[in-house]
């Protein structure tokens, strides 16, 4: 293998700057640094956003330089816009911009926009740099804090934000290569100090490290914040919860001040690291926080005592005995985090310019200035909850005075302003102003004047003063220079590549191995390179996402500079400085490895050929590599390994071929909202067991799945042949994930009325009169099943459920357009049989009274099911004042193939005592049943009776009065009820006196072999062995289940949007076994 003479590096430095030219560019340094500069992000530790330095009257366009379009981590929730736009600083006459797309740092000439230099890291830099002293330094999705020469661009150290003992380990986050632990508390520098960040997910742990400043040394670490007990979050409930650093860290006197993403900031000691008393809240959180004096800011509506860590207006504090523990809907203004709005004033927020304790905002287009220092808490007046009088706080600044612009009222948006000299710079829509302030500082009530206006080309997402000059960060990645000068402005346009005008010497190989395997799309790793051609013709040629992995620096930089700027392929293509042979893949990721340079690879060992493997994504990742004998032998032998089973390995075209087939073994599918047809809510997936770590998260575009919180309306998520399938109600969108990756395979627009199964043969969606059979790769129609349901056409139709089980698919219709839970919602007055390979209609029969979603269920050939009174009904006699001492609910079993119906059995229970329809009511109080394949059992119940009926003969087997709302969590020998207690599925018997779980939220329990899953407040597992509870601490699931154990994966999509409850993050995310992490979730919360 012929390779660059370049020696190998870690600091992925390249320079445009040649060596002669040094020491002029620090004497210019020296000289430039005696006008203001803008060393970090919003000027200072304070996060402040204003600058004493004047800028000039007037001011022209000096030149513009274009970046690829930003892509925010999160793009669906502002609250985590910490990374929505380019935030460069400046230093001297040098601009320094870290970039989330291509993970570069680089620094431009403020005079001419000229680029001078540019260093790489591994992954996304998503946090504005901060400098001092010459030096410049940033954080990486890659894990690692860098510190690189300001003239030079030369690494002066780098520290990593784990321990280092615990080796690199990757995943996909938000549709990038990055660390276990990214850096994403964004540094900030005092008193000689860098602070910063790493990790997000508590359970794989979180780190706060402050470093000096010249040399990199580590002065202290805190590392115990990811588990921290009896904290308080949403409900004004205690939980464990953990830190979850996302944003731009502050210094204000002895703190230091961690932005905790969607949540409050948590205070650490700045001397020591020692955490503060700490509330996570329950709304108002946000990653954007500035402090003035002793509050913070936070997002558009929080407001934080650095006293205390609680928001200003509560009044939890003051209540002292009389204070609430827990949820109190009697007591619902004294929670410790407030439930209610409490600050009303526009333009008063993180955004806000902060001056000697003035704060300058603008929003709809008036400037509004306050006067923090004067700012009180008061009692808000005439307020009411649940016909009560209440008494929240409220938090008020003093208006010194408001200015209207000729925008005002125009509902034009302001993301960012700033305060230079006596100006204040800020913008609504795409109109920047500059505001004339009264010259008298020591007067700050007299008003402001428009100096001037300028419309620029796109909205305005960042802005600095420095160097004599107003730089403008727009939305589309540009940047805009203005300064004294008149005359033409240079323009730097975004070029980008031409790799694509022609094919290269890797062509025939890449169309060889795209018609060999019939891959074209997903990861593929490209592992090893001599020159990149490989990872040229594959971003040419396929729709793969490609990651290149080689440790020769000068290649791998000549590539990012060709692709990483690129708008069209800058997120399809990331490269990660590293030995080959010892890069750890994350498991399942790769549709295709490849490499141009199988002694790149140096996997001399079994071992490392397995882990190599194991990176294959199951149901047809490949590995593909030139044919050589002695690999061959080594592959061969690597995938008798159990966990391989079902890779198969070939040659063909003198090319080595290794192919991973079907599911993981061990694995299962979850084909029903209800796991099964049978609604067993059980997972029989071995593979998903304690200790799991995160495999992939984010939610975008072209990645994850989101909807809204949907209180038991939706369809829960389904996995089968390793898509996630789940429906987006807002839309009516059915959509497929991988479940590996998070990747978008594809979507398809529904009826309203919509439900369906995933099986590895088909997506089955009953819709109005129709059943489609889609096709699980591609989303696309194979058949279209007519559904008769023997009503005139203009009669309205919905479907209310659907199941398939072995030869049948079974449609159960009701006939209203009603979506409420509350009119109806789960029941059906009609179920129709078809079969599954034809669509021949078998059967249809109607109800007596209705048949409940939650009792129907399918298997061995049978059709277990309740008619009975629905609850809205039973509301409607009790109205009439009608006897209701019983009603009878009829349960029958039905022969699957022929509508026979085989027995019957009624029981006459008491009606239930619904004083209202709500979905988790109707859970306990409404006919439920399930069936035990294992046992032949019915289990079912209403009210505070469940009881088991023999599945051949109907008869009794035994009766119990067990509470606890359904779904049961329905095993091979024991159930498990919404009350965490186990039972013997043949007797009824209770096995446990504990409880498993407690709830805390709106879902419910699901399970599997090995786990429990549900929302106990934050998103939570449970060993059934150990009885151990993994509490994720970070985010929650839905308000109905959106946790789901199947493919080998705890698969979890985002089914919590519109909650405004602080969790840090709010994602979809996947999780897999990883026994070492055990160590790092953190067993022994700290206390506070």
């Amino acid at each position: 293998m012929h390779r660059t003479s370049c020696p190998k590096r870690d600091c992925m430095f390249h320079s445009c700057l040649f060596s002669a030219l040094v020491t002029v560019a620090s004497l210019a340094l020296a000289t430039d640094a005696q006008s203001a500069d803008w060393p970090m992000w919003r000027n200072d530790e304070q996060r402040s956003a204003s600058s004493s330095s004047q800028l000039p009257e007037v001011l022209h366009l000096q030149w513009t330089r274009q970046l690829a379009a930003p892509v925010p981590a999160w793009p669906n929730e502002a609250r985590l816009h910490f990374d929505a736009s380019y935030e460069p600083i400046v230093l001297g006459s040098r601009m320094f911009v870290g970039s989330m797309i291509d993970g570069s740092v680089i620094a431009l000439d403020t005079r001419s926009g000229e680029e001078l230099w540019r260093f790489y890291t591994n992954g996304p830099v998503r946090l504005a740099p901060v400098a001092f002293d010459r030096r410049v330094c940033f954080g990486s999705d890659d894990g690692w804090l860098y510190c690189v020469d300001a003239v030079s661009g030369k690494l002066q150290w780098k520290v990593s934000g784990a321990p280092v003992d615990r080796g690199a380990h990757w995943h996909l986050g938000n549709a990038r290569l990055v660390s276990f632990w990214p850096v994403r508390g964004g540094p900030v520098v005092a008193d000689g100090v860098v602070y910063f960040g790493a990790g997000i997910w508590p359970t794989l742990g979180v780190f706060v490290r402050a470093v000096e400043a010249r040399t990199g040394k580590i002065i202290w670490t805190n590392g115990n914040s990811h588990a921290i007990a009896n904290v308080r979050v949403d409900h004004n409930y205690l939980q464990e919860s953990g830190l979850s650093p996302q944003g731009h860290m502050l210094v204000q006197g002895d703190l230091l001040i961690v932005p905790n993403g969607r949540s409050m900031p948590a205070r650490l000691d700045r001397k020591t690291g020692k955490l503060h008393y700490f509330v996570q809240g329950y709304r108002n959180g946000d990653s954007r926080v500035i402090v003035d004096r002793e509050i913070a800011l936070v997002g558009r509506t929080g407001v934080v005592s650095l006293k205390d860590g609680r928001e200003i207006a509560n009044r939890w504090t003051a209540a002292g005995k009389d204070a609430p523990a827990g949820w109190s809907s009697s007591k619902i203004d004294l929670f410790e985090g407030p439930i209610f709005p409490y600050k009303f004033q526009q333009a008063c927020d993180y955004r806000s310019v902060i001056d000697n304790g003035i704060a300058y905002g603008l929003d709809n287009g008036t400037v509004h200035v306050y006067d923090l220092r004067t700012a009180r808490t008061s009692s808000q007046k005439n307020k009411t909850f649940n016909g009560k009088d209440i008494q929240p706080a409220r938090w008020d600044a003093t208006v010194l005075w408001t200015l209207k612009t000729p925008f005002s009222g125009k509902n034009l948006n302001t993301t960012t302003l700033l305060k230079a000299g006596t100006r204040l710079y800020a913008h609504s829509g795409r109109h920047l102003l500059a505001i004339q302030l009264a010259v008298a500082a020591e007067n700050p009530k007299l008003p402001g004047s428009i100096a001037w206006t300028r419309t620029l080309p796109a909205e305005p997402s960042s802005m600095l003063a420095a160097n004599d000059r107003l730089f403008v960060v727009t939305a589309d990645g540009t940047i805009h220079c203005f300064g004294a000068k008149p005359g033409a402005p240079r323009h730097h346009q975004l070029v980008n590549s031409r790799a694509f005008a022609r094919e290269n010497p890797r062509s025939q190989l890449v169309k060889t191995v795209v018609d060999e395997t019939q891959l074209r799309d997903g990861y593929a790793v490209v592992v090893g390179l001599t020159n990149g051609d490989l990872v040229t013709e594959l971003l040419r040629a396929t729709d793969f996402n490609v990651i290149a992995v080689d440790d020769d620096s000068t290649i791998i930089d000549t590539l990012r500079r060709r692709f990483g700027t690129d708008s069209r392929l800058g997120s399809r293509f990331q490269a990660i400085v590293h030995d080959p042979a010892t890069f750890r893949l994350p498991p399942y990721i790769a549709n295709l490895i490849v490499t141009e340079d199988v002694e790149a690879l140096k996997l001399d060992l079994r071992s490392q050929w397995t882990s190599l493997l194991n990176s294959l994504r199951p149901y047809g990742g490949t590995l593909c590599l030139a044919e050589d004998p002695a690999i061959k032998t080594l592959i061969s032998a690597a995938a008798t390994s159990p966990a391989l089973a079902g890779v198969q390995v070939r040659t063909s075209k003198n090319r080595l071929y290794c192919r991973r087939l079907g599911p993981l073994p061990g694995s299962a599918i979850w084909s029903h909202e209800t796991g099964d047809a049978a609604r067993s809510f059980y997972s029989r997936d071995n593979l998903v067991k304690a200790p799991l770590a995160v495999l992939w998260y984010g939610d975008g575009r072209d990645h994850g799945f989101f909807k809204r919180k949907d209180y038991g309306h939706g369809l829960k998520p389904q996995v089968a042949g390793g898509r996630l399938i789940a429906l987006q109600v807002a839309t009516n969108t059915l959509k497929s994930v991988d479940a590996y990756t998070g990747r978008l395979l594809w979507s398809r627009k529904l009826g309203g009325s919509a439900r369906y199964a995933s099986m590895p043969d088909g997506i089955y969606v009953g819709d109005e009169r129709t059943c489609l059979v889609l096709d699980p790769a591609t989303g696309k129609p194979r058949k279209t099943f007519p559904v008769d349901v023997g009503r005139a056409s203009d009669v309205p139709v919905s479907v209310s459920d659907l199941r398939v089980d072995g030869q049948i698919i079974l449609v159960a219709v009701r006939f209203n357009k009603v979506n409420a839970i509350s009119q109806g919602r789960w029941n059906s007055t009609l179920l129709v049989a078809l079969d599954r390979t034809t669509g021949k209609q078998l059967w249809s029969r109607s109800a007596k009274q209705r048949y409940n979603t939650a009792a129907i269920a399918v298997a061995n050939e049978r059709v277990f099911l309740v008619d009975s009174h629905s609850p809205e009904k039973i509301g409607l006699m009790r109205r009439r004042g009608q006897s209701l001492a019983a009603v009878s609910s009829t349960i029958l079993a039905i022969d699957s193939r022929s509508g026979r119906q085989l027995w019957k059995t009624v029981r006459h229970d008491p009606p239930a005592k619904l004083t209202t329809l709500h979905f988790m009511g109707l859970r306990t109080q409404d006919d439920w049943l399930s069936y035990s394949s294992e046992q032949n059992l019915i289990i079912a119940g209403k009210s505070d009776r469940t009881f088991a009926l023999n599945g051949s003969t109907g008869k009794p087997v035994w009766e119990k009065p067990i509470r606890g709302q359904q779904p049961l969590i329905l095993g091979p020998e024991t159930f498990i009820n919404q009350s965490g207690h186990t039972y013997e599925v043949g007797t009824g018997s209770l096995l446990n006196g504990s409880a498993l779980f407690r709830h805390g939220g709106c879902n419910y329990a699901v399970g599997g072999k090995n786990l429990l899953f549900l929302r106990s407040n934050c998103a939570t597992y449970v060993d059934i062995d150990t009885k151990q509870k993994y509490a994720i601490r970070n985010l929650r699931s839905g308000c109905s289940n959106s946790l789901v154990a199947a493919d080998g994966l705890l698969n979890a999509p985002c089914f919590s949007v519109g909650c405004v409850c602080n969790y840090p993050i709010q994602t979809s995310f996947a999780m897999f076994h990883l026994p070492e992490s055990a160590a790092w979730h953190g067993t022994s919360p700290l206390k506070q």
